[in-house]
């Protein structure tokens, strides 16, 4: 379970504004496990309320998200939107990096043609015709 912290830039955060962020933000920890801490910054300029999350997550540099709207639900909203979206990135990028150093190989696509040795096999000729070509 991570770390949730919320806090109010320029004022004092509500504890509708609080439930309501802390509510949202628990939904990200089904997009990556590994979530240390999440801190949400809530902030209002004028018409515009603003959100913002730094996700800190193990071996990497924390995720920061920022989002604007006209109300500080909606900003919340996005932000936490764009968070998945960054999480699922993350993800898709450890996995790919444990997978090119010497994980599991990855299957070949339906359309290709692998030799037993594992290489593709389009364009090379057959041993027949290698044979027939060479003069030994």
């Amino acid at each position: 379970m991570a770390m949730i912290v919320v806090t109010g830039r320029d004022g004092q955060v509500t504890s509708r504004n609080r439930e309501h962020a802390e509510d949202k933000i628990t939904k990200l920890e089904r997009y990556f496990d590994g979530i240390n801490r999440i801190e949400a910054i809530l902030s209002h300029s004028g018409d515009v309320a603003k959100a913002e999350l730094v996700i800190t997550v193990p071996r990497g540099r924390p995720i920061v998200c920022h989002s604007e709207a006209k109300d500080l639900y909606a900003a919340i909203d996005l932000v936490v939107d764009k968070a998945e979206i960054q999480l699922t990135k993350f993800k898709e990028r450890l996995k790919d990096h444990k997978a090119s150093r010497g994980g599991p190989p990855k299957a070949p696509s339906a359309g290709a043609q692998t030799s037993p040795r594992g290489g593709d096999d389009e364009g090379l000729e057959s041993y027949d015709e290698v044979i027939e070509k060479r003069d030994f």
